[in-house]
């Protein structure tokens, strides 16, 4: 069964409420392809390996787009790439900062539901809270995310050892979402990776802080995308996994 490709992209740019974000990098359709589709891919990255993985499908939805914040010239990596989308008539459906934040499908709210807590508060940019029905040990907290993550989690251990409340900032949180979150009554906060800066911010602010990787953060949302896609168009559709390590 194909669907008009249009069809599929009104129906994203609605559902993740595309113009409402102000982002580094263009939401929504950023190669057009075949006007009709009966496949779509979902990954995390636009990159040569999710392109190569899912070359039979019409529509490849990914978090991380091709331009940061636009194309200034198509050369090297860029041009490669979009050769082969444009050589095999493959559209590709980009949401970045919409797919962190939305609540119901946004990798922020499947990384609190996974740990079994509803995100009930938003802070700063895309990032949700959620309240344990009792505190938690911190070690245990720290099982449960690497077991969901399936890898390890790097952690400074500088707040309470009971957590009853945890923030989630999917991706590269920085210092300022931390301090947010703390200012909220977070007890923790988990994030993909974080630079230099906030260790000693952490410490100083007498926080608990997990980095469980860039990656592993963000294949929550593109998958919740797969079932609606599927139950709404009849479109077949799967993930690529390309684990980064970061």
């Amino acid at each position: 069964m194909s669907v008009a490709t249009f069809e599929v992209v009104r129906y994203l740019d609605d559902l993740l409420r595309k113009d409402e974000f102000k982002d580094y990098t263009h939401n929504g359709l950023q190669v057009e392809g075949a006007c009709e589709i009966s496949r779509v891919g979902v990954a995390v990255d636009a990159c040569m390996a999710t392109f190569e993985e899912l070359a039979d499908c019409g529509l490849i939805l990914v978090h991380h787009g091709l331009w940061w914040p636009s194309v200034e010239r198509v050369t090297a990596a860029d041009r490669r790439r979009l050769a082969f989308l444009l050589g095999r008539d493959i559209n590709l459906y980009v949401s970045h900062l919409p797919l962190d934040r939305h609540p119901q499908l946004g990798n922020n709210a499947g990384l609190l539901r996974g740990l079994g807590l509803e995100p009930t508060r938003e802070f700063g940019e895309v990032g949700w809270m959620g309240e344990f029905a009792a505190p938690v040990p911190r070690e245990e907290l720290l099982v449960m995310v690497q077991t969901l993550l399936e890898g390890p989690v790097r952690t400074l251990d500088f707040g309470s050892p009971e957590i009853s409340s945890l923030a989630v900032c999917s991706g590269s949180g920085g210092v300022g979402d931390m301090l947010r979150a703390r200012d909220l009554g977070a007890d923790a906060y988990l994030t993909g990776e974080a630079s230099h800066p906030i260790y000693h911010a952490a410490r100083e602010a007498g926080m608990n802080v997990m980095l469980g990787g860039h990656y592993a953060t963000e294949t929550w949302g593109v998958r919740a995308l797969c079932p609606l896609l599927q139950e709404a168009f009849g479109l077949e559709t799967r993930f690529a996994a390309h684990p980064t390590g970061f």
